[in-house]
């Protein structure tokens, strides 16, 4: 016979080893369920984690719905080699219908799980074919189709953090060391408990964190929202944008051949360019709007070519007075000739005084590049006509005028053009103090390279190639190809295919834009594709690339 103190430590000792084992256990299922961040897969590893310690035969595991309901997320059943959800063998999904928490406007007392999703109680039960009040007439069903026998269940609620039922765990079947049903004792209930709600724990950070990633996301999509409401002429820029970069960022992800082919990017990183997309003009939110709205080189509150035209007609009805009483004079002193001479003199300035105005007409769009013939015309223009207001002698151009006719390219003055740059001083800014977590850290970077080029002399850091990521590199080019293929530029028409990549290419030629990209955004069809699907398919028309400037193929 064993002496009593032996029995008694060896008892001990295997308490000891069985709550070491535990302890293990709570360790490595706290590692696995921390690592897990999709919220459908964490529900079903917490139901494996729960069955494995409770030895239990089958379970299932719920989250509850928007609309008040029990989901099933996945269901297990070792007996029947029942597998569903996100972790199946086979990937099928579960199709049981949803469980309502609520009847009439009543909690749902009938079915076991919502009565412990609605009251937060967890519910033991030794043989559910005596569980009353609960209805169990679908199990029974169950078992019939099935010959399978449900006997003891648990029933555990998820709380989270804020003691707000998450979801609902159900385990069915706990087995004895030869593999008998048994009853759940309250031992093993109260350390399924402890596992159910570190699983609660992971499942709450999982949903705060996918919460907060989309409440990021939501921030950017409307910060890029607002700037297009802003300027509704560009209303499409920071939409597409970020469209174009992933196209491209994908074709050089998947080159697999020439100087980036070793580049690669995981769904991390593509969400990270695609927030670095959106974000990438988030600075224009604080550009006045009489800039960003220019769409003529006259255009202030209004566009002051009215002004000028209404100058034009005071000038002409001056000339044609002047000249007229020229007229009356020779006509009385009855000189015919020079009555001729004063008509045809009068005829030939009101046709150059039209030609004037087409002219600055047609350079107030910006849509052409001024050479300097048509700058002195317009100096001459400015110089040579007069008109008298309260007699004062006024020139028919003020210099603040001139100096808009004058842009050579586009609709900004120099002054309204460092304006517009210093969106990327805001734009940066802003970034900077944003606390982006640890997977978005590049957004900025990302972000600030559309202006840089690689020389140098971009802005606003002014960084070369080798200061700068594929992804700021690749942003580049896609930020100047949506801006000259945009059909929504009122200043503008939009360019064909050809004309964009020449432009395109004489940048690469320059060393502002990169050759091994460009080479990528022509090679994948990039540009077809993106055309086809965001801009005018009419744009695309033949391209010379034997003679494309800054275009080599990749070998």
């Amino acid at each position: 016979m064993v002496p009593s103190n032996i029995l008694k430590s060896s008892k001990h000792m295997r308490q000891h080893i069985k709550d070491k084992t535990n302890l293990q256990h709570f360790i490595d299922i706290s590692i696995r369920l921390t690592t897990e961040k999709n919220s459908s897969k964490l529900l079903d590893e917490i139901l494996q984690v729960v069955m494995s310690i409770a030895n239990s035969d089958a379970g299932s595991i719920y989250s509850i719905t928007p609309n008040k309901q029990l989901k099933f997320e996945t269901v297990i059943n070792k007996s029947l080699n029942l597998y569903l959800g996100v972790g199946g063998t086979l990937g099928s999904p579960v199709d049981f219908p949803n469980i309502d928490l609520f009847i009439d406007g009543k909690p749902n007392e009938t079915a076991i799980v919502a009565h412990s999703a609605n009251s937060g109680e967890v519910i033991n039960i030794p043989d559910v074919y005596d569980a009353l009040p609960f209805d169990m007439s679908a199990a029974r069903k169950m078992d019939a189709r099935t010959g399978y026998r449900s006997e003891s269940m648990l029933t555990i609620p998820l709380k989270d953090h804020e003691d707000d039922i998450i979801g609902v765990i159900q385990l069915i079947n706990v087995k004895d060391a030869q593999n008998k049903n048994i009853p759940f004792s309250e031992e093993l209930v109260t350390l399924i408990r402890s596992f159910a709600s570190l699983g609660a724990i992971s499942l709450t950070n999982s949903t705060l964190i996918k919460g907060m990633e989309d409440l990021f996301s939501t921030f950017a999509e409307t910060i890029a929202m607002a700037i297009d409401e802003k300027s509704p002429h560009t209303g499409g820029h920071c939409k597409r944008v970020p469209a174009l970069t992933l196209m491209l960022a994908d074709a050089v992800n998947d080159i697999n051949k020439g100087p980036l082919a070793s580049f690669s990017m995981s769904e991390a990183d593509r969400h990270e360019l695609d927030i670095a997309g959106w974000l990438h003009d988030c600075g224009k939110i604080a550009t006045p709007d009489h800039i960003m709205e220019k769409s003529t080189k006259l255009e202030t509150i209004f566009d002051r070519i009215k002004y000028v035209d209404a100058k034009f007609e005071i000038i002409s009805r001056d000339l044609k007075i002047a000249y007229q009483q020229k007229i009356i004079c020779a006509m009385k002193l009855q000189k015919p000739i020079e009555v001729q001479q004063f008509e045809r003199l009068l005829d030939t300035e009101l046709k150059q005084l039209a030609l004037d105005r087409a002219l600055l007409q047609r350079v107030n769009v910006g849509g052409e590049f001024l050479g300097d013939a048509e700058l002195e015309h317009i100096e001459r223009i400015a110089n040579k006509y007069q008109l008298v207001i309260n007699d004062i002698n006024t020139p028919l151009l003020s210099a603040d005028e001139v100096e808009n006719l004058t842009i050579r390219r586009g609709t900004l003055t120099e002054a309204e053009r460092e304006v517009m740059k210093r969106h990327m001083d805001v734009t940066k800014n802003i970034l900077d103090a944003l606390p982006f977590p640890k997977h978005l850290s590049n957004v900025t970077e990302y972000a600030l390279g559309h202006h840089e080029k690689l020389d140098g002399t971009g802005y606003p850091r002014g960084l070369t190639k080798e200061q700068m990521s594929v992804p700021a590199r690749l942003m580049a080019i896609t930020d100047i190809f949506e801006a000259l293929s945009a059909v929504d530029r009122p200043y503008k028409k939009a360019k064909p295919v050809s004309e964009c990549l020449f432009i395109l290419g004489s940048m690469v030629a320059k060393n502002h834009l990169d050759a091994d990209i460009f080479a990528i955004f022509i090679e994948s069809q990039v540009y077809k594709n993106y055309i086809n699907e965001y801009a005018n398919p009419e744009q695309l028309d033949e391209v010379d690339f034997d003679n494309l400037p800054g275009y080599t193929p990749i070998s």
